[in-house]
């Protein structure tokens, strides 16, 4: 997987606070249980292509199409990286 960022400048009137931001592991693992849950309810429905996962909270949104508009704190992962082997180092996805 790719990290996909859109520039954001700041806002100058707004305070800054320092946030922990998921880790790309959690963000895998969130995107995964977000897919099964999908997966496991909709057994004959569409098949999402991926998962926009929120980097400021963590939380995945199922993307059905194949060019995902992203907001600039989201990330996608991909159905075939969430499908991939649970085993697979989180280090070695990039985040879209």
């Amino acid at each position: 997987m790719r990290v996909t960022y859109v520039h954001n400048p700041p806002d100058p009137n707004r305070h800054s606070e320092s946030v922990q931001l998921p880790s790309q592991a959690v963000m895998l693992a969130s995107a995964r249980a977000t897919y099964q849950a999908y997966c496991q309810i909709h057994v004959d429905a569409q098949s999402p292509t991926g998962v926009a996962m929120d980097r400021n909270t963590g939380r995945g949104q199922l993307i059905f199409s194949e060019q995902p508009i992203l907001l600039p704190h989201e990330c996608f992962i991909s159905v075939d990286d969430i499908e991939n082997d649970e085993s697979s180092q989180p280090e070695d996805i990039e985040l879209d």
